[in-house]
C-alpha cells in the first residue's frame, strides 16, 4: 500500500486581481454550509436532519499590517470585490515530493467589516476583515470541485448540478 500525503501550507491572496503578498496572515475561506431542518413525524423512531439549503457564507482575513490601501477596499458596504486565494499543494509519497499542483479557491464578495485595529506596544497593528460571499469556486490542479452562488441559484459538487431540479421545478 503506497500512502500519499498532501501539503498545503501557504497561499497568496489577491482582491480584484492586485497580489496582497505578505500582507495578510491568513484567510478563512468561505466553503458551501449545508443548513438542516430537524424532521420527526408520527410513527418514528427518531429524529431524521434534512437538507434545506446553503447557509450565509463569510470569508474573514488576519491581515499583518496597517494598510491604507486595503483598508480603503474594505470601507466600502456597497463595492464587490473578488477575492483569490492561490496555493500550492505538494503531494508526497515514500519516495519524497511526487508532484506539485495548484490550489484555487476564487470568492467574491462585500466587506461586511473592514476590522477595527488593535494596538499594543511593540507589536504590528492586527486587523480582521469580514466578508460577506455571494459566489465561491475552488479547483485543484484545473479541476473544479465545487461552485456556488447564491443569487443564480447555482451549486456545483464534482461536475453536478445539485441544484438543477430545483431550478427547474421553480420555472428557472
Amino acid at each position: 500500500m503506497n500512502i500519499q500525503i498532501n501539503s498545503l501550507t501557504n497561499a497568496n491572496i489577491y482582491i480584484d486581481g492586485v497580489g496582497l503578498l505578505g500582507r495578510a496572515e491568513e484567510i478563512e475561506i468561505a466553503n458551501p454550509r449545508h443548513k438542516m431542518i430537524d424532521y420527526k413525524g408520527l410513527g418514528m423512531a427518531g429524529t431524521a436532519e434534512l437538507w434545506a439549503g446553503v447557509d450565509k457564507l463569510e470569508s474573514r482575513i488576519k491581515w499583518t499590517s496597517f494598510d491604507a490601501s486595503t483598508l480603503t477596499l474594505s470601507t466600502s458596504p456597497f463595492q464587490t470585490h473578488s477575492f483569490q486565494a492561490l496555493g500550492n499543494l505538494e503531494q508526497y509519497t515514500s519516495q519524497g515530493r511526487s508532484a506539485q499542483l495548484p490550489v484555487v479557491y476564487l470568492m467574491t464578495g462585500i466587506f461586511k467589516d473592514a476590522g477595527s485595529p488593535t494596538f499594543r506596544q511593540h507589536k504590528m497593528v492586527e486587523t480582521t476583515s469580514v466578508v460577506s460571499i455571494y459566489h465561491c469556486e475552488l479547483y485543484v490542479a484545473g479541476v473544479q470541485i465545487y461552485l456556488y452562488d447564491v443569487f443564480a441559484n447555482i451549486y456545483i459538487v464534482g461536475g453536478v448540478d445539485q441544484l438543477s431540479t430545483f431550478r427547474s421545478n421553480l420555472g428557472g
